[in-house]
């Protein structure tokens, strides 16, 4: 049954320039930084859907002004 359980127990790796360390040999303050780390790649993902999601907004919008425009005259 303990053999099982190694077998089945997969090690954590970080791939770092090209270099695989076991997570598990990592200080914790090596394991806080991954954790930062991770954070800041779910803030960077989400304003970047909210930059998207705006960009969009505001084309569409531009389009629906554009669209209003060309049936009003300009003035000189």
């Amino acid at each position: 049954m303990a053999e099982e359980k190694e077998l089945n127990t997969s090690v954590k790796k970080l791939k770092f320039d090209e270099v695989e360390y076991n997570l598990d040999d990592l200080p914790e303050e090596g394991k806080n930084l991954i954790n930062g780390l991770k954070t800041v790649d779910i803030q960077l993902k989400m304003y970047g859907d909210t930059i998207n999601l705006l960009n969009f907004s505001k084309n569409k919008m531009l389009q629906e002004l554009k669209s209003i425009l060309k049936d009003i005259k300009p003035t000189d």
